[in-house]
């Protein structure tokens, strides 16, 4: 089982080395990502649950951990991240749901912690 802790500490070692070894891979991606989560029609809250209910149909638990923290973080209650999952799961199945029982309360109790 993973931590958010764990996740973000690995996130950041290799996205340091991608940007220096991959610039454009590691430019665009970035570039891509920023111009979709700015506020717009949907504000940054509603963003990041749809980030959630996508990391859990596509089965990404770094994915999901940093999608619940974004969330919470723009405001959303860990209410909303649990059903923003649910809807994860109804479209990832079975593999979804063991990834969400494995790993969603233990990341929001320990994004609750930190605050």
């Amino acid at each position: 089982m993973n931590s958010l802790k764990d996740i973000l500490k690995t996130k950041e070692i290799n996205e340091k080395r991608l940007e220096k070894e991959a610039p454009d891979l590691y430019n665009g991606f970035m570039d891509m990502a920023n111009h979709y989560y700015k506020e717009g029609a949907l504000n940054t809250k509603y963003k990041q649950l749809m980030s959630v209910t996508a990391s859990v149909a596509t089965k990404c638990v770094p994915c999901m951990f940093i999608s619940a923290r974004n969330a919470i973080s723009a405001g959303a209650t860990r209410e909303e991240v649990i059903e923003s999952a649910a809807i994860g799961v109804k479209f990832g199945g079975a593999a979804a749901y063991t990834i969400v029982r494995n790993n969603l309360l233990n990341c929001l109790d320990e994004i609750e912690e930190s605050q």
